[in-house]
């Protein structure tokens, strides 16, 4: 697969390159977010792997013929209910929908809080519990859950977003084991920074942007293609004795304990 975008480093652009291959044919993918911008990118991977690929998102997927959408909203448990009916087996289920507000916590309001917490955590929480329905019929299945490098340290001014990707984590952790019985492999991604419409604001203000650069062993931001390989994998047959495990796809960043070059 070859993914084409924008990387800001010192003002210079590139390309990037996905050259993993695995074979998905004859596996169903669910990626629940699928219409964002690393969401389109996994989407296009899996589907170019052999999978038939479904996105469930708010947003109208633009993305490539062959790709099915479904609209669902992740905070309706009903909505997530009527997908999984709909869709009716999946092999491979991918949780990439994620919002997010950068402030201090004490300016959040109840409303807000508690819209971030419900799609990242709480979204998470109904399409596992519907979908894991028909993957325990399978007795096989992989989940994939995009959590954040803000798991595990924390960085100011995104505690919810922080917060609810934490929970996502350990949520995901716990099912592993629970699910482990039925064949079912639960993992998780980790992306650092990566260039999304999410960290727009971020890249664009210049001492941010530098300041994150610093952290940053790699000396760069992610693309959203650099997320795909690690899901290819992570759906593939190569991953069958792994679960409950995280994967930090962050240019060096948690290695160097967020310590600036600097």
């Amino acid at each position: 697969m070859t993914a084409a975008g924008q990387n800001v480093l010192g003002g210079e652009s590139m390309k990037k390159n996905i050259n993993f291959k695995v074979n998905l044919s004859n596996k169903t993918a669910v990626v629940v977010g699928g219409a964002g911008s690393i969401g389109q990118e996994i989407s296009l991977g899996l589907f170019e792997s052999g999978a038939e690929v479904i996105v469930a998102d708010l947003k109208d997927f633009k993305g490539k013929p062959g790709i099915s959408f479904i609209p669902v909203d992740v905070l309706n448990e009903e909505n997530v209910k009527a997908l999984s009916e709909k869709v009716g087996r999946v092999d491979i289920l991918v949780l990439v929908q994620g919002i997010q507000k950068r402030k201090p916590f004490f300016r959040f309001t109840l409303e807000e809080w508690n819209k971030i917490i419900g799609v990242n955590l709480t979204g998470t929480f109904l399409a596992c519990k519907y979908f894991v329905k028909l993957m325990k019929k399978q007795r096989c299945g992989k989940i994939i859950g995009i959590t954040s490098l803000t798991s595990e340290f924390g960085i100011r001014n995104i505690s919810a977003y922080a917060a609810s990707k934490g929970g996502m984590a350990q949520f995901l952790k716990t099912i592993a084991i629970e699910l482990a019985d039925y064949n079912i492999n639960v993992n998780m991604i980790a992306p650092g920074r990566i260039k999304t419409k999410m960290t727009k604001d971020l890249i664009k203000d210049k001492s941010l942007r530098n300041s994150s650069l610093r952290c940053i062993p790699m000396k760069r931001f992610g693309l959203p293609a650099d997320i795909v390989g690690t899901v290819l994998f992570l759906a593939s047959d190569s991953s069958d004795y792994i679960t409950g495990q995280t994967i930090f796809v962050d240019g060096g960043w948690l290695s160097a304990m967020g310590n600036p070059k600097d």
